[in-house]
């Protein structure tokens, strides 16, 4: 496809087109039905291309293999995409950050010392040849598999890189004291603080003599890379700031924008969230590129983490104003090409995440993680259906200059060929009424961005759609659903116990011990739980321990301690991490001959890499038992047989004991001790999967959870810390027309655990 453009837009096969595009997290949907579904969604809102993000450890959980097959399949993604008559924007990395693991880099290359990840110092670029090469092997794997595709517009290098890194300092031992003292939520007030200052300089202006942007061989490497193996389409790169640091070695400047990042109280009660895109234009002409100002990332939702408010709350405060009045502050811009993240929730299924986020990853979006739609993408929809009968006149918009204009409401006047638009705000929680020429839609409802269109002879002739009402969605009558009372209960850690056979478990090296190498990435398991056992003679001399993220020790099958290591909950920066006393004294008596110490840990994900902080440790980062003599043994997975970043769990080899049935609510003291398993099995019945989006409530319990559907790992449930309550159970995962067996192992931390009712719901 033939893709030119200037400083106003993109051109396809000679035509100027306004580009409006969406993010589909493919990997956060485990099923080819939900990319269709959700592609049909996109295009019936309007828009004309969808982005794509493509996780390299998602396709490579070992070094050197390479799965693009089922949930992986993104030659069928791509032939749907093209079915529907849709622009693909291919953004392969090699980093992505969107709160995956790593930022989407394979944890394997952790394990080689030659490996400098696409780092970010005060002293400029920092990466490794080595890099490169495994660079070039994915890219390799995944670039001819877009490049080939005719609809293919743009490709993105890398991801939001620029030197000095974006909190950067929030590395080092005096961070990881802070942090340990403080918690990471002051550090990140600070942080946001510093920002807001910085977005204020930037209204300001921008100031003379400045140099503009960074030239980098690493990203002229990647961009070679790109040429080599047959992008034929503008390469583009996603900057933090339209103002500085932005990478000058790609054809096409992007910068990402998200006005709306704290929920702490309501957007609309403060000042303009969109007032920062005022620069944006000023900014990309300060570079002296030919393009057109283009939004990679214009804000269609926001992340939530463990502890935080929920999707629904975060999704009642942005609003249908708050994806509207983003879009409009961005056309007031000049933008003619921008890209909603994410349009389209998902599932962030396994171990996949970074630690700031768990496994809901609906965001606020306009089509949800269920894939219901409500007031938000209807916002999209009519504003796109608006901007088309446009689009002509706004590919080629000049910014007017003003003054003070009609009113303090009247913001900014762009000229197309023939006809002026007017763009004007009220950021108040009030309506108000505008003094414009004529009385049509004069009041402006609270948050409310308007567009209004005025031909040659000044008359007016079309405003944007009105308002949509922030209401909730009518609730359908639900479906007759199974109710899950009956289980199966075990326990699943026969491990604990000292006489166990640990035979067939990886022994860990008397060396590796003594240089502390003993976390998940040392020993290979990348992902989720490892189970470290260590059988001893006599007395235990003392036992100190830096575990991370949650972790249990029981001694001789008892539990004697557990806790948690997360005290930077943002996934960025240093842990706050420390050394932990475990007191002995209530422990259970040692006998002369062997006694076995046993350690749970779970990682809750590698940061993200947003600060060259990918590899803080996970696992046992140290452990100290004084002069007694301990052999280690391990394993990974939190079931046996449970292994990789995306599980899916054989439970017929899972290890049981002592079975019974049990009707839920269920609680337990005493044994088993270590992980309870509850099994059960349903059938659906006249439920239409097109139509009806399942999903698994759980009553408040007590004990970390993991939910297997089908062998699938969906939910981390963390009742004790939340927000998430219920789960997504995807068609495709979930069966329509055969026995589903539905799985929940709950991990006993104190001397009692519990499992609330569960039950199905439709979302």
């Amino acid at each position: 496809m033939r893709v030119e453009f200037d400083r106003y837009s993109l051109s396809v096969e000679g035509t100027r087109r306004l580009v409006r595009a969406g993010a589909l997290p493919y990997f956060r949907l485990p099923s080819p039905d939900l990319w269709r579904d959700r592609l049909e969604k996109m295009a019936a809102a309007g828009l004309n291309a969808v982005d794509l993000y493509y996780p390299w450890n998602y396709h490579s959980e070992a070094s050197g293999e390479y799965d693009f097959t089922g949930f992986r399949d993104v030659d069928l993604l791509h032939d749907m995409i093209e079915e529907m008559g849709l622009w693909l924007i291919a953004r392969p990395g090699p980093y992505i950050c969107a709160e995956v693991d790593l930022g989407g880099l394979p944890a394997w290359l952790l394990r080689d010392p030659d490996v400098i990840r696409r780092c970010r110092t005060q002293a400029g670029f920092s990466y490794s040849r080595a890099f490169l090469e495994y660079t070039r092997e994915w890219f390799e794997q995944i670039v001819p598999r877009f490049a080939r595709r005719e609809n293919a517009i743009l490709v993105q290098v890398e991801n939001e890189y620029t030197v000095p890194g974006p909190l950067a300092w929030l590395q080092g031992d005096w961070v990881d004291l802070a942090v340990r003292w403080l918690g990471s939520r002051a550090s990140f007030r600070l942080a946001r603080r510093l920002g807001r200052r910085r977005a204020e300089r930037e209204r300001h202006g921008l100031p003379d003599g400045r140099a503009r942007g960074q030239a980098s061989p690493y990203i002229r490497d990647l961009y070679q890379m790109l040429r080599e193996l047959g992008v034929r389409v503008p390469i583009f790169h996603n900057d933090l700031s339209s103002v500085t640091g932005r990478q000058m070695d790609v054809d096409l400047l992007g910068v990402d924008r998200y006005p709306i990042t704290t929920f702490e109280r309501d957007w609309r009660e403060g000042d303009d969230p969109f007032a920062p895109f005022a620069v944006d234009e000023a900014g990309l002409d300060a570079h002296a590129r030919d393009c057109p100002l283009f939004y990679p990332e214009l804000q269609g939702g926001w992340y939530d983490g463990w502890g935080g408010p929920g999707y629904g709350k975060i999704r009642d405060l942005l609003g249908p104003d708050g994806i509207d009045g983003a879009t409009k502050a961005a056309l007031a811009e000049r933008a003619t090409l921008w890209s909603y993240y994410v349009f389209a929730g998902g599932t962030t299924w396994g171990y996949m995440s970074s630690p700031d986020v768990y496994s809901s990853y609906d965001y606020g979006a306009p089509i949800a993680e269920s894939g219901r739609t409500a007031a938000r993408y209807e916002a999209v929809r009519r504003l796109n259906e608006f901007l088309e009968a446009w689009e002509a006149e706004l590919v080629v918009s000049d910014r007017l200059e003003i003054g003070e204009g009609w009113c303090p409401e009247h913001f900014r006047t762009r000229q197309g060929p023939t006809h002026r638009f007017a763009f004007l705000r009220n950021p108040t929680t009030e309506p108000v009424r505008v003094p414009t020429p004529e009385r049509e839609r004069s009041e402006l409802a609270p948050g409310e961005y308007q567009i209004r269109i005025y031909g040659p002879g000044g008359a007016l002739e079309a405003v944007s759609p009105e308002p949509v009402p922030r209401t909730a969605p009518h609730a359908p009558r639900p479906p007759a659903l199974p109710r899950l009372e009956r289980w199966g209960f075990s326990g699943a850690s026969p491990q604990i116990d000292p006489s166990w056979d640990d035979s067939a478990w990886s022994e860990i090296p008397r060396a590796q011990v003594e240089q502390q190498l003993l976390d998940i990435d040392s020993l290979g398991v990348h992902y989720g739980f490892v189970w470290y056992r260590a059988a001893f003679q006599g007395g235990l001399d003392r036992l100190l321990l830096d575990a991370r993220h949650c972790w249990a020790v029981w001694l001789n099958r008892e539990l004697i301690a557990a806790g948690d290591q997360f005290q930077n909950t943002h996934g960025v920066g240093a842990d706050g991490a420390r050394l932990i006393h475990v007191d002995l004294r209530g422990a259970p008596l040692l006998t002369d001959a062997r006694n076995v110490l046993v350690v749970l840990v779970e990682s809750l994900g590698h940061n993200k890499d947003f600060a060259c902080d990918g590899d803080n440790p996970r696992g046992i980062v140290r452990i100290d038992t004084g002069s007694t003599e301990v052999h280690w043994r391990y394993r990974g997975g939190l079931m046996r047989g449970e292994r990789g970043m995306t599980p899916i769990l054989a439970l017929d080899g899972v290890e049981r004991t002592q079975a019974e049935d049990v009707v839920l609510p269920h609680g337990w003291g005493g044994e088993p001790e270590g992980v309870g398993l509850y099994e059960t099995r349903f059938r659906l019945e006249g439920i239409d999967a097109k139509r009806t989006a399942l999903g698994l409530s759980f009553d408040p319990g007590r004990g970390k959870a993991n939910l297997y559907l089908n062998g699938h790992l969906l939910g981390r449930y963390w009742p004790e810390r939340g927000p998430q309550r219920t789960f997504l159970l995807p068609w495709g995962v979930l069966r329509a027309d055969a026995e589903n067996e539905l799985a929940i192992a709950v991990w006993k931390r104190t001397s009692r655990a519990a499992l609330g009712k569960v039950r199905l719901e439709v979302l």
